[in-house]
């Protein structure tokens, strides 16, 4: 019998664990904090900076919603980041992607603190994790693990095949995984041999930004199937794994929505709580 991997379900305890911890946190006089900046004025982007400024505060964390205007200049940017990395009331920093057309991105997440980059968003993020040297891991990466942990479903001794090679998700899960028990594929769309490397995978993450890209055919039997995919038609969310004919093929799969898109706000929260416990050490 195929398992639904419910993130709804597992961000819903989440927020009991997380509220524990913020309440013990403050306990100690640590108010846990998150700055998000916002640049420019995107209706999506504000929407969801929304979302994760109300989910922090129901399990108490602060947030602190920093706005600039689209056509802000790269250094300001960069200079409302280096400040909020130097004050210790902020935990976690946040840079809410993808930034208006003419700002440098890579110098404005550069500039966060890797202590309170939450997001796993600068270089020095990802260098560590290849590294193996620690660091916040991206909340998509997270929330993977943190499903398959939660359904104890293996994660080591299998082999993972990520479809798409985005900085948030698919190369920072290629390095936390060299550093794992696990052979590891990465690929996209472009890829003349992907239909062959997703018949291969016992775990299969799909991030391809296409409807339904990933059929029955293209899935071995009994692969775990994690489906990263948001692409919006006509005011619907639809995944990029045709859910319904694939669920009978794998031994576990996600659905869209209420996969891993309820945990990415969880996992963000989560850092942030560890940056302002180890802010006091």
């Amino acid at each position: 019998m195929t398992v639904i991997l419910d993130g709804s379900l597992i961000a819903s305890r989440m927020a009991e664990e997380l509220r524990g911890w913020a309440s013990s946190l403050r306990g100690r006089g640590i108010i846990p904090t998150l700055a998000i900046i916002l640049v420019g004025e995107d209706r999506a982007s504000r929407r969801y900076v929304e979302l994760k400024a109300r989910r922090c505060m129901e399990v108490g964390v602060d947030a602190r919603i920093h706005n600039l205007p689209a056509e802000a200049p790269t250094e300001e940017a960069v200079e409302l980041v280096e400040g909020l990395g130097r004050d210790p009331s902020i935990h976690g920093v946040m840079v809410q992607l993808p930034l208006p057309e003419g700002l440098d991105e890579l110098p404005i997440v550069e500039a966060i603190p890797p202590e309170k980059d939450v997001d796993g968003l600068s270089p020095t993020t990802l260098g560590r994790i290849l590294m193996g040297r620690g660091g916040f891991i991206p909340a998509g990466v997270e929330a993977i693990m943190e499903l398959l942990k939660r359904y104890e479903i293996p994660s080591t001794g299998r082999h993972w095949v990520i479809a798409g090679r985005s900085r948030v998700l698919g190369k920072p899960l290629a390095a936390l995984l060299a550093n794992m028990d696990c052979a590891a594929t990465i690929c996209d769309r472009e890829d003349p041999n992907l239909e062959a490397y997703l018949r291969e995978a016992d775990i299969l993450v799909a991030d391809l930004g296409k409807r339904w890209y990933v059929r029955e055919d293209m899935v071995k039997e009994s692969a775990v199937v994690i489906d990263m995919g948001n692409n919006y038609e006509a005011g619907r969310v639809y995944g990029d794994v045709d859910f319904e004919r694939v669920k009978g093929r794998a031994s576990a799969i996600t659905p869209v929505p209420g996969g891993v898109g309820p945990l990415l706000i969880s996992m963000l929260i989560r850092n942030t709580l560890k940056a302002a416990e180890r802010s006091r050490i």
